[in-house]
C-alpha cells in the first residue's frame, strides 16, 4: 500500500510540473509569437537575422547590413500593410458586434470584459 502511494505521489508530482512547464512555454511562445505577428519592434528583424545567421554563417558586418535591409523592408511592408489593417479591423468589429448581439446579457458583459482585456493587451504591444 505505502509503495503505490509513493508511486501515486511521485506520479502526480511528475504530472504537476509538467504541466508547470507546458504552461510557461506557452506563455513565452504566445509572448514570442504575437510580438512576431504584430510587427512590433525588432522581433521579427532579430527571428530573420538569426535564421540568416545561422544557416549562411554571416560575420558580424554582414549581420549589421542585413539588419538593416531587413529593418528597412519591415517598414515597407508596414507601410503597405497599414490601408487593408484598418479593412481587416473594421471587418472583425462587425464580427463581434454580431457575435455580442446573440448573447444575453451576462454573456453579453463576460464579451465586453473579454473584448477589453484583449484591446490592451494589444495596446502593450504596440508600446
Amino acid at each position: 500500500m505505502k509503495r503505490w502511494k509513493a508511486i501515486s505521489g511521485v506520479l502526480l508530482l511528475f504530472l504537476v510540473g509538467a504541466a508547470a512547464g507546458a504552461l510557461v512555454m506557452h506563455r513565452v511562445d504566445r509572448g514570442r509569437i504575437e510580438a512576431i505577428l504584430s510587427g512590433k519592434g525588432s522581433a521579427t528583424v532579430d527571428v530573420i537575422v538569426s535564421r540568416y545567421t545561422r544557416s549562411l554563417d554571416l560575420d558580424a558586418a554582414q549581420q549589421q547590413r542585413v539588419r538593416a535591409i531587413v529593418t528597412e523592408t519591415h517598414r515597407e511592408v508596414s507601410e503597405i500593410r497599414k490601408p487593408a489593417q484598418i479593412e481587416v479591423e473594421a471587418a472583425i468589429d462587425r464580427s463581434r458586434a454580431r457575435v455580442r448581439e446573440l448573447l444575453n446579457p451576462g454573456q453579453q458583459a463576460k464579451f465586453d470584459q473579454l473584448q477589453a482585456s484583449r484591446r490592451e493587451r494589444r495596446e502593450r504591444r504596440r508600446e
